[in-house]
């Protein structure tokens, strides 16, 4: 169960020092990802380890290794503000999912409901419905034979831990959109010069968005996990679809070369979620963070 309270969170988004601050929300983000994996597993990775790994990208902007030749123009002050501001709506609506699983003792659909179900998700229903597909991957998992999940339960838990990353992804890329916006404060031409220096840290070294995601390294050539090779979960083909996001293997349009446009950034996300779903090392710290 988790170990960050209310209190805890709102202390880490308290800190004055960015750079300080970006480490607080990187262990917060590490830690809430662990204890969410305590409850659905690992082998696939929630959106809390994608997060603490974008936190750790974040870092750079904020610490201002970002932009070369002075291009920096507000960019490391919104990364910052982005940082703290994502942590500040995400982190403490799972803290108070958790919180409620504790208080049942297992995580039950009953504690999800009553989660939900309070204030605190009144203008965050996509969140909600976040938490609910990962209660709907656990709940599969749960009821598995001692000698583990058949291949049809085995990709249902893998789409909807996909479902649940893609729907907090839209989530808290909508609350980014303004602070996105801010950082590339010119658009247009200076938009896309921006966006040729944003990458995203991954196990396997930084990703550049403005090309296709590659097939990671942990799938041995691979595009995917055989078990997301083709999408078949009706609500994550409906999220699929508006993100011009292909069913198949095919990630020719994942790219994002105009990073400040929501539809791009979360077509290049759901391709990378996907990816990555099962590369374990996402549990791990990010390089250079010391977030034990």
């Amino acid at each position: 169960m988790p170990v960050l309270s209310q209190k805890d969170v709102a202390e880490i988004v308290a800190i004055a020092d960015p750079v300080v601050r970006n480490v607080a929300i990187t262990r917060c983000y590490r830690d809430l990802a662990l204890a969410v994996a305590d409850l659905t597993g690992r082998v696939d990775i929630n959106w809390l380890a994608f997060g603490s790994w974008a936190s750790a990208s974040a870092g750079r902007a904020i610490r201002g290794d970002g932009l070369p030749l002075g291009l920096d123009l507000g960019t490391s002050q919104a990364v910052a503000e982005g940082n703290r501001t994502i942590i500040a709506d995400v982190a403490p609506r799972f803290v108070c999912w958790l919180d409620e699983v504790a208080k049942a003792g297992g995580p039950s659909r009953t504690a999800l409901e009553v989660a939900v179900g309070t204030a605190l998700f009144d203008e965050t229903p996509l969140l909600a419905d976040a938490m609910t597909a990962y209660q709907s991957a656990l709940e599969v998992r749960a009821i598995a034979p001692a000698e583990g999940l058949d291949e049809e339960a085995d990709r249902a838990v893998a789409e909807f831990m996909l479902l649940g990353n893609v729907r907090v992804a839209a989530h808290e890329q909508w609350i980014a959109d303004r602070l996105i916006d801010e950082a590339m404060p010119l658009g247009g031409l200076f938009g896309r010069i921006t966006t040729r220096f944003v990458d995203v840290v991954t196990p396997d070294g930084p990703l550049d968005v403005c090309r296709d995601v590659p097939p990671p390294g942990y799938l041995g050539g691979a595009q995917y996990p055989r078990v997301l090779e083709q999408l078949v979960n009706a609500e994550l083909c409906e999220l699929a679809q508006r993100f011009d996001h292909a069913l198949d293997c095919d990630v020719s349009t994942s790219d994002a070369t105009s990073w400040e446009d929501f539809d791009e950034r979360m077509g290049y996300i759901f391709a990378f979620f996907r990816a990555f779903a099962r590369d374990a090392r996402f549990f791990d710290a990010p390089p250079g963070f010391d977030v034990a």
